[in-house]
C-alpha cells in the first residue's frame, strides 16, 4: 500500500511543479515562496505519517516537552518520585537536562495551542524545515550571485530526506536537530547579510540566532563566528576587518545573554544533574558514549545518505569549483568553506563519539555546492536554464529517494503495525484503568515514555517494583494497574498478590526485537 495517496503530498508536488515553472519566467520571488509551500506541505506529509511516537529519541523529547506545557522551567521526564532513582540515565529520571530545552519549549506552544498529539508535537520543525528553504536561497544568492544556483540549492533543501526524516522524528535527534540547523543557518544567513550591509541590527540578529543555536545543542551553535573570525584574520591589514572584532564581540555578547541565564539557572535549580549532564556532553569528545564510536571517515561514508547515492559528489565537485569562480563574494566563500571544514574536521577528527547527524548542521550548505557543480551547465547556450533546471530536479527526486519513505513507513512493517496496537492501547488506557490508579508497571519495553506522554498524571513503569520498592507504594496505599505477563517480564507475585493491584485487560504487542 502506498504512502503518497495523500492530500499533503500532492499539495507539494503541485507547488513544486509551480515554482520551477514560475523560476524558468525569471519570477524570483514567486518561485521562491511557492517552492517553501511545496517544502511545507511535503513536511506536513512526513510530520502525519507516523501515528506513533519513535523510540530513539522522538519519544523523550516529546514527554519532556508535554510536562514543559504546565512547568516551562522544570524539564521533567517523569513527573512524581515515588521511589529513591538514580538521576543520571537520561531514559528514566526525574529532572531531565539531557538536551537544551528551546526545542522543546517550541513544541510546548504549539501542544498547547493545537492540543497534544504526535502532530503538534512535530509541527515546528515542519515549519522551521519549511523556512530554511528560502533562507537558504538568500545564503545562495548573497554567496554566488546567481538566483539560478540559488534556487537549486533551495530545490535540494526542499526534497532533503534526511532532513524530512528528521521532521518525522523517523531519524535520531529527530526535532532537536532540525531545530539547532535551523538556528545555525539563521545564524549564518545573518553573518552573510551583514557582510553586505555594515548594519547593527545583523550584529544583533547573528548573537540571537547563534544563542538560540547553543540553547538547542550547546556550544556547536557558536559555527558562526568560526567564518567570521578567519575572514577577519585573513583581512587584518584591512581597516574594515580591524573593525570587524569589535562587532564580532558584541555579537558574541548578545549570544551570551540569550544562552547563559539559563545555564545559570539550572546550576542553580538543578545542581547535581546540571554538573552531571555538562560532564557527560564533554566525554562525548574525549571518549565515545554510549557506543556511539566510528573511524576517522564515519561521515563522509553517510554523504550518500546525507544527499544521495551517487549524487552526492556534487558536494565535494561544488566545493572544488566554488575556489576558482571569481563572480562568487570572496568573503562570502571563505565564510561557507569555513563553516564545512570546521564542522567535517572538528567532528570526524576530534569529537570521538560519532552521530549520524552531527555533520548535516552544514548538510544545508552543501546543498549551495551541489547546485554549484550543476551550476556548470549553465555555460550551455540558449537551452541552459532549461537543462539546469531538468538536471536540478532529477537530483531533487535522487535526494527525497520516494521509496525508501515509502520502506521507512511501510504499512506493512511488523515493528510498525506493533507500534501503532500498542500506542492505541496506551491512548483509551484511561478508559480501561479505575480513576484511582496512577501507577502502571510492566509496560512493553521503554514504552512507558508513550504511556506517559498519551496519559497525563499516569506514572509508568516497563518493568515491576522490587518487594523493598513495592512496600513503599503499599504504605502509601497507592493501587497499580500491571499489564499482563510478557515473554521474559514476570509479575511477581507480591505485586499479583496484593489487593490493589488491577490487571489491565489488553493486550501489549512486542516492540524491541521489531526495532527497524
Amino acid at each position: 500500500m502506498s504512502i503518497f495517496n495523500n492530500t499533503y503530498w500532492y499539495a507539494g508536488i503541485i507547488f513544486f511543479i509551480l515554482a520551477i515553472g514560475v523560476k524558468l519566467y525569471n519570477k524570483n520571488v514567486a518561485a521562491v515562496w511557492l517552492l517553501f509551500f511545496a517544502a511545507l506541505f511535503i513536511r506536513l506529509f512526513m510530520i502525519q505519517l507516523d501515528p506513533f511516537l519513535h523510540d530513539w529519541d522522538e519519544k523523550f523529547h516529546a514527554l519532556v516537552a508535554r510536562n514543559m506545557m504546565v512547568h516551562p522551567f522544570k524539564p521533567m521526564l517523569k513527573t512524581e518520585i515515588l521511589v529513591p532513582y538514580d538521576y543520571r540515565p537520561w531514559c528514566c529520571n526525574h529532572i531531565w537536562l539531557h538536551k537544551q530545552p528551546l526545542f522543546m519549549w517550541q513544541m510546548a506552544l504549539s501542544m498547547k495551542i493545537f492540543g497534544v498529539s504526535e502532530v503538534a508535537m512535530r509541527l515546528p520543525s515542519a515549519l522551521m524545515g519549511a523556512l530554511m528553504v528560502p533562507m537558504l536561497y538568500r545564503v545562495a544568492v548573497l554567496y554566488t550571485r546567481n538566483s539560478f544556483i540559488a534556487f537549486g540549492a533551495a530545490v535540494l533543501m526542499c526534497c532533503s530526506n534526511f532532513q524530512l526524516e528528521q521532521v518525522s522524528g523517523y531519524t535520531g535527534m529527530d526535532h532537536n536537530d532540525v531545530a539547532f540547523g535551523f538556528y545555525v543557518l539563521a545564524s549564518i544567513w545573518a553573518y552573510l547579510e551583514y557582510l553586505r550591509k555594515k548594519n547593527m541590527k545583523w550584529v544583533v540578529l547573528i548573537g540571537l540566532f547563534a544563542g538560540c543555536a547553543i540553547l538547542n545543542k550547546w556550544l556547536t551553535g557558536l559555527l558562526v563566528f568560526s567564518g567570521w573570525g578567519i575572514n577577519i584574520l585573513l583581512n587584518i591589514r584591512d581597516k574594515e576587518s580591524r573593525g570587524e572584532i569589535l562587532h564580532l564581540l558584541l555579537a558574541l555578547l548578545v549570544c551570551i545573554i540569550v544562552f547563559l541565564p539559563w545555564q545559570i539557572y539550572i546550576f542553580n535549580a538543578f545542581p547535581e544533574e546540571a554538573l552531571y549532564e555538562y560532564n557527560f556532553n564533554t566525554k562525548h569528545i574525549f571518549e565515545v558514549v554510549e557506543g556511539h564510536g566510528g573511524h576517522n571517515e564515519f561521515y563522509f561514508h553517510l554523504f550518500p545518505q546525507y544527499f544521495g547515492k551517487i549524487i552526492w559528489m556534487l558536494v565535494l565537485t561544488g566545493m572544488a569549483i566554488s575556489l576558482f569562480v571569481k563572480s562568487f563574494v570572496r568573503k562570502n566563500n571563505i565564510a561557507i568553506l569555513a563553516y564545512t571544514a570546521v564542522v567535517y574536521i572538528f567532528f570526524s577528527l576530534i569529537v570521538q563519539s560519532k552521530m549520524g547527524s552531527y555533520f548535516f548542521v552544514v548538510g544545508p550548505l552543501c546543498y549551495i555546492y551541489m547546485a554549484v557543480a550543476l551550476g556548470q551547465l549553465l555555460r550551455i547556450p540558449y537551452v541552459s536554464k532549461y537543462l539546469y533546471m531538468a538536471a536540478v530536479v532529477v537530483c531533487a527526486y535522487i535526494s527525497i529517494a520516494p521509496p525508501k519513505i515509502q520502506a521507512a513507513h511501510d504499512p506493512e512493517s511488523q515493528y510498525r503495525q506493533n507500534k501503532i496496537h500498542n500506542t492505541n492501547v496506551y491512548k483509551n488506557l484511561r478508559s480501561i484503568l479505575p480513576p484511582d490508579i496512577d501507577i502502571v508497571m510492566n509496560v512493553e519495553q521503554m514504552e512507558d515514555v508513550e504511556l506517559m506522554f498519551y496519559n497525563k498524571g499516569i506514572n509508568a513503569f516497563h518493568y515491576c517494583y522490587l518487594e523493598a520498592e513495592f512496600d513503599v507504594l503499599k504504605k502509601m496505599n497507592k493501587k497499580v494497574g500491571i499489564f499482563p505477563i510478557r515473554p521474559g517480564y514476570p509479575v511477581p507475585e507480591y505485586i499479583t498478590g496484593y489487593e490493589g493491584t488491577f490487571v489491565i485487560d489488553a493486550e501489549i504487542k512486542p516492540t524491541v526485537q521489531y526495532y527497524r
